[in-house]
């Protein structure tokens, strides 16, 4: 998906660094052919390589409040953006992206809001107010994120270590489940269920609680404004996923502009 690139507390800001990251941000354009966007603030730049998925003609990122105190770049989709915008009513929405909420609930909430997203994501958040930022990684990490230390100081994030290791002397992936705040320095983990400490398992296994788990992930991922389809390996599980998915396809959003016959494809190797 799409490609993500911040830097925060650069010593040098001029053309050339600006420039510089421009450069760096570019490495990331097979992973977001569609767009790409830089937004800069004095010593703080937050680039962004677009996939559009959700919102193609106005989804354009970086992402703003409603005064553009606060902007986000965001690599993921939010599957639950429907129901947190009904939430977020007192506040005005820019575009239709599933991304934009994120700059609205911190907005709302502060840094503690990432508990809400459901979905797979990793985003970068500056507050220019007081020129705190936040980074943080989905629970599990479907989506990539490495965070850097420059030789200057500046903090970097990025979805792949080539927009890094030039220019950190170190760098480390960013962990699942984890945010980062300038505030307080250092990753803490957001996501904590209750399971996570158990050395045994305490839920029982029922089988049509699994099935109805496997079916919801399935159908929240239905959720695009361009076409899809499903890779179909001839497994198992991808022979699962087509049958849910073209299953309760006619049922979703997608159906009224795709259609409801479900695209598959094979990849055939020597």
């Amino acid at each position: 998906m799409c490609g993500i690139l911040a830097v925060f507390g650069c010593v040098d800001c001029s053309q050339a660094k600006r420039a510089r990251i421009i450069e760096l941000s570019r490495r990331l354009r097979h992973r977001g052919p569609d767009w790409s966007g830089l937004h800069s603030e004095q010593d703080c730049y937050l680039a962004h390589q677009r996939l559009a998925i959700v919102d193609p003609a106005s989804g354009d990122q970086p992402l703003y409040n409603e005064d553009k105190t606060i902007i986000v770049t965001v690599n993921g989709e939010i599957y639950n953006h429907k129901a947190l915008r009904e939430q977020l009513k007192s506040h005005k929405f820019n575009t239709g992206s599933d991304c934009e909420v994120i700059a609205h609930l911190y907005e709302e909430y502060g840094e503690d809001f990432v508990h809400m997203l459901d979905g797979m994501f990793s985003f970068v958040l500056l507050d220019t107010r007081d020129k705190s930022y936040i980074a943080a990684r989905d629970a599990i990490g479907i989506t990539p994120l490495y965070m850097g230390w420059g030789l200057d100081g500046s903090v970097w994030f990025a979805s792949e270590m080539k927009a890094l290791s030039d220019d950190c002397e170190q760098f480390m992936s960013f962990l699942p489940g984890h945010i980062y705040s300038s505030k307080i320095g250092g990753l803490r983990r957001w996501y904590n269920p209750t399971w996570y400490s158990e050395r045994i398992p305490s839920t029982p296994y029922d089988p049509l609680v699994l099935r109805h788990a496997f079916e919801k992930a399935v159908i929240k991922r239905l959720m695009t404004d361009v076409p899809f389809g499903v890779l179909l390996s001839g497994g198992l599980d991808s022979s699962l996923v087509a049958a849910v998915a073209s299953r309760h396809l006619a049922n979703s959003d997608a159906s009224w502009q795709w259609g409801t016959k479900l695209h598959t494809f094979c990849i055939g190797l020597k």
